[in-house]
């Protein structure tokens, strides 16, 4: 399959981010786990536990098989304000075309662990998501990223050439000089201060402006609710979060 085709599947099932796997808004707002439990995957989950800056941790991932495999693979890398299930409506359309799909909840994100300090580079979570591809044996593979997932995809790239197949970049960030364009830098503190005003409705205020073009509609809400920003106002604390947002 081209590159062009795949980036029309990519594509395509990311404008419909919330077309599949609906969940309708209740009054009450959810409550889930730090690491997102209660909140269901459209897939199995799988973990990759391994050591990084003197801890722990689990990465949780999706491993998703063709039917009928075309012997490639697509690495699926999320946005600061999604996780690895948001990737739902391209995952079919990729396993469907053939491919192996993995989707990945970066470390701080999601399904993955949170832990209470680590620095969050780039460079680490490229690290991180290597190490994970090579357990799985996966020598070479496209990779697909979406908003801050394509920032990280470029570095993927950039460190690790001689496994990056083809890169595929949706709606990246990073690609233009924010400082040119009038964008303040925002220090750590900014960024607590931020998330310590993040609240349900102010999630779902920003996905509508950003993502929806000021339009609402039920099949959305999943994808608010799994926002790591919301575990931010239930259960994580906002140090964390602004950590993980300014990632360099």
């Amino acid at each position: 399959m081209h590159l062009k085709t795949l980036f029309h599947l990519a594509v395509a099932a990311t404008v419909a981010l919330g077309s599949s796997s609906a969940l309708a808004q209740s009054a009450a707002e959810p409550a889930y786990g730090p690491e997102l439990q209660g909140f269901d995957y459209p897939y199995p989950v799988e973990h990759y536990r391994f050591s990084s800056q003197g801890q722990e941790l689990d990465m949780a991932y999706l491993d998703v098989k063709p039917a009928t495999p075309n012997g490639q693979t697509a690495v699926l890398l999320h946005g600061k304000n999604f996780c690895a299930a948001t990737w739902d409506g391209t995952i079919k359309a990729l396993s469907g075309a053939g491919y192996r799909v993995i989707a990945i909840d970066q470390i701080g994100f999601c399904k993955s662990s949170k832990p209470e300090r680590y620095q969050f580079t780039f460079q680490q979570l490229a690290g991180n998501s290597r190490a994970l591809l090579a357990s799985l044996g996966i020598a070479h593979a496209i990779m697909v990223g979406h908003s801050t997932g394509g920032m990280l995809a470029m570095r993927y790239a950039l460190m690790y050439p001689e496994a990056t197949d083809q890169l595929v970049l949706v709606d990246p960030i990073g690609l233009e000089d924010w400082k040119a364009k009038g964008v303040p830098w925002l220090s750590l503190d900014g960024w607590m201060q931020r998330e310590t005003r993040v609240t349900a409705d102010s999630i779902r205020a920003y996905e509508r402006a950003t993502y929806y073009a000021d339009t609402w509609d039920a099949s959305y809400e999943t994808w608010c609710r799994c926002w790591p920003a919301c575990i931010a106002v239930r259960a994580a604390p906002p140090w964390r979060q602004a950590r993980r947002g300014s990632t360099t």
